[in-house]
């Protein structure tokens, strides 16, 4: 009554239930009775059937070895040096670390990263952020010794050994406020470019004032744009600016026009390096473009977007492009689109984002991963196309286990036609080779084309849905698809993906992937609206076709099939999606009873489940609709091998030995019947023959058929030689009257006259004139034949 260890009992069914392995791949023993699901994985495996490493490990979980996972090296196994919390093999084989924390990098984080230093693949060793107070230029390569820590590159404006000052002709804070700017000291007013590196103050010539050394003290006449020096001297009168060009923008005291900030150019008709925006009053504004993430400083001169690597985006280039992590590393994301909501991916780019740090992604509702990137447990088939994912296994509600098939490509079942209707609202039912069972259509697409010609493009027709299909196991589910109108005098193409998404029932009810694979187990129907408009003059449809999946080879015209499940079907049934019966099994519809218990009962209302065929154990194979048994073995026949065929008897009792051969019943195909225990009766013995086994002959009759070649033979004794009688049995001899002689008394004795009339015995006066009477005859005779010779001669 109970499932040996490492069996599970399928759907907990105690009477008539059915004992199954665990599917655990050999990492623990147990697994739960109603899912199936493994319990307690042991040698470092996880997953529903012990089927995956955990993190922390890598390897095959499924070859059924206790050193399938192994734990991560990243580079080291040992903890002080194991950088990386998952890890996994690559198509090649090499181990890869996938999550380096930060500061290390490499395929098994086996090195620091740029701006860290340390030894990570020695024991003990670790990467330790350079000691450069944040100030290294980490958009190049080496920016400090990946072994000392020493600072290399410091970014524009820090210098020193550990990048903890501004660098010369740059002031600011350059340890917390992290401040340096250029001094920007006036190239003609200051002595030096180099400012105070604290305060910004510039170094100015004589007569010149300024933090930026760009005044002259009050008297001085020139200006110190055009002049190295400022002249003493007072200006006599004012005038007007002539500086249009820069919007009247010029010195007060000498009408020099001065050039807005940030332009260059004999008018200060353009932008700096590195500025853009012009404007001939306020300038051009700096670009800002992050060091890291743009190509250059440079950016757009009239929008001012910089120009971003690959993995950076942003007007400034200063965030991580869709599908990278952790600026400003901007670290590659792993994603699967496939399985990654479509709300973080960016569909053109083929890429999507994921979590900081950890580069966990967002997935979609049926997938799971940090990656996104294999289906949840009960679910198969990963596409892009799905916008779950996954679809659920549906198997009709016999189990939960499938995957996706494999070795399936996609065909066409279309038909050529043209179909066309004039002023009346109708629908077109496609051809029968549409209908029937199309489970494979499914992850298909319905095509066809529609022409249309009516006075007006919105009509009465135009609120009714394009697409009808009536199916399921009832015969009773009905699914809907509406589409955008059409436009008069066009020819329309249309190509309608075959899932559920979309469709309504015709009540307007969402559908489920259930409700879809229920109505493709049996399609009743296929209409396609043919009138449209309002005063609808004519209507086309053409180009019908459907996709359906057959095993085959792909092709440029027939891809690959997916999104088609196989499942793991209980006993008794069989198919992709186990909507057949398994050989020996037959459909039990409803109202029928069972003659045997089923082993599982699909969930699709009027589907029947599948029983096992009752065929009294002489056959393994019946009709799957009807139960009638085929193919009767053992000599028996009947819709359930009930009985024992012609030239046989017996009792069907389910034994190979049930019905024997009839053997002494004397026909071509003998009959007979059990009697007693072990015995029979012949009941068509032939004509001659008689007895239980006819073993004799009947009366009238002669022979021995117990004999090998024996046979009975009809007597046929001579109506006036026999007496009355049978002849004997055995040897066919006659009772002779007196007289007569022979087998069958039809010779005569000598001494006596035989006929119809009966037998004369003659005494010995009658021989006499008998043989006188009988030689006068010769002799006339004699004479007559020699009296004509002589006439015909001419001698006479």
């Amino acid at each position: 009554q109970a499932c040996a260890l490492g069996f599970r009992r399928v759907n907990g069914n105690l009477y008539n239930g059915v004992c199954e392995p665990c599917h655990c791949h050999g990492h623990t023993t147990q697994c739960h009775e109603v899912t199936g699901h493994c319990l307690d994985c042991s040698h470092n495996t996880a997953g529903p059937y012990c089927d995956t490493c955990l993190p922390g490990y890598y390897g095959n979980a499924t070859r059924g070895s206790p050193a399938d996972c192994q734990p991560c090296a990243c580079p080291l196994n040992i903890p002080s040096n194991n950088f990386s919390p998952t890890c996994h093999l690559s198509q090649d084989g090499e181990l890869l670390c996938d999550q380096c924390r930060p500061g290390y990098t490499g395929p098994r984080c086996d090195r620091c990263s740029n701006g860290y230093y340390g030894q990570p693949t020695v024991p003990g060793g670790s990467c330790r952020l350079c000691d450069c107070n944040g100030n290294l230029d980490l958009s190049i390569p080496g920016s400090c010794d990946p072994n000392t820590g020493r600072c290399l590159r410091c970014r524009q404006g820090y210098g020193d050994e550990a990048c903890d000052s501004c660098a010369a002709g740059y002031y600011g804070d350059a340890i917390i406020a992290k401040d340096c700017q250029p001094c920007q000291c006036h190239t003609n007013g200051s002595v030096s470019e180099v400012c105070n590196q604290e305060t910004g103050e510039c170094h100015c010539k004589e007569n010149v004032l300024g933090q930026k050394c760009d005044k002259c003290r009050v008297s001085v006449k020139f200006s110190i744009l055009t002049s190295l020096v400022c002249v003493d001297g007072l200006s006599s009168s004012c005038s007007a600016c002539q500086c249009s060009h820069v919007g009247n923008n010029c010195d007060a005291n000498t009408g020099q026009c001065i050039c807005p900030p940030n332009t260059i150019g004999e008018r200060c008709d353009r932008c700096a390096p590195n500025h853009w925006g012009h404007d001939i009053v306020t300038g051009c504004k700096e670009c800002g473009c992050n060091v890291i993430g743009s190509v250059t400083q440079q950016c757009n001169v009239n929008t001012g977007c910089c120009i971003c690597h690959d993995s950076f985006r942003g007007d400034k280039c200063n965030e991580c492009q869709i599908g990278y992590r952790d600026f400003p590393q901007c670290v590659q994301c792993k994603c699967n689109i496939a399985g990654s909501d479509s709300q973080t991916c960016d569909q053109e780019r083929g890429a999507c984002g994921c979590a900081d740090r950890t580069g966990k992604c967002s997935c979609k509702e049926n997938v799971e991963g940090d990656y996104c990137d294999h289906c949840k447990p009960d679910t198969f088939g990963l596409s892009l196309r799905n916008p779950l994912g996954c679809s659920r296994c549906y198997c009709y509600g016999l189990t939960h286990f499938c995957t996706e098939a494999q070795g399936l490509i996609r065909m066409w079942v279309s038909k050529r036609m043209f179909f066309e209707m004039i002023l009346i609202a109708v629908f077109y039912f496609v051809p029968k080779n549409f209908l029937k069972n199309k489970i494979t259509a499914y992850g298909g697409q319905l095509k066809y084309a529609v022409y249309y010609e009516a006075r007006e493009e919105t009509g009465p027709s135009s609120y009714e849905p394009q697409v009808i299909i009536k199916g399921g196991p009832n015969h009773n589910m009905v699914m809907t698809r509406h589409i955008t109108g059409l436009q008069i005098g066009q020819l329309t193409r249309h190509e309608i993906d075959m899932t559920e998404h979309d469709w309504k029932f015709a009540d307007g009810r969402t559908m489920t992937r259930q409700d879809f694979m229920d109505i493709l187990f049996y399609v009743d129907y296929i209409l396609i609206k043919a009138s449209h408009g309002n005063l609808m003059r004519q209507s086309r449809i053409s180009e019908v076709s459907l996709t359906v999946a057959e095993e085959g080879i792909p092709t440029k015209e027939s891809e690959n099939a997916h999104q088609i499940e196989k499942c793991d079907c209980p006993i008794g049934y069989s198919g992709l999606s186990c909507e057949e019966c398994a050989a020996g099994f037959y459909r039990l519809r409803s109202g029928f009873l069972a003659s045997a218990p089923a082993s599982s009962v699909p969930t699709a209302t009027g589907m029947g489940s599948c029983v096992q065929c009752q065929c009294s154990g002489h056959s393994s194979s019946c009709d799957p609709e009807t139960s009638i048994c085929q193919n009767c073995q053992d000599n028996t026949e009947g819709d359930r091998c009930e009985r024992c065929a012609p030239g046989f008897y017996g009792v069907v009792r389910g034994s190979p030995d049930d019905c024997k051969p009839c053997a002494y019943c004397m026909l071509q195909i003998p009959t007979c019947v059990a009697e007693g225990f072990d015995d029979y009766r012949c009941t068509a013995c032939p004509e001659g023959y008689e007895g239980k086994h006819c073993e004799r002959c009947a009366t009238g009759y002669h022979g021995n058929p117990r004999i090998p070649g024996g046979h009975c033979e009809e007597c046929k004794c001579s109506l006036w030689g026999a007496l009355p009688g049978p002849c004997d049995p055995v040897t066919g001899q006659c009772r002779c009257r007196v007289g007569a002689s022979g087998m069958t008394c039809d010779q005569c004795m000598d001494r006596h006259v035989c006929g119809p009339s009966g037998i004369i015995c003659k005494t010995n006066a009658q021989l006499l004139v008998t043989h006188s009477f009988v030689f006068f005859i010769i002799s006339f005779f004699s004479l007559h034949l020699l009296l004509c010779f002589f006439f015909q001669s001419g001698l006479v």
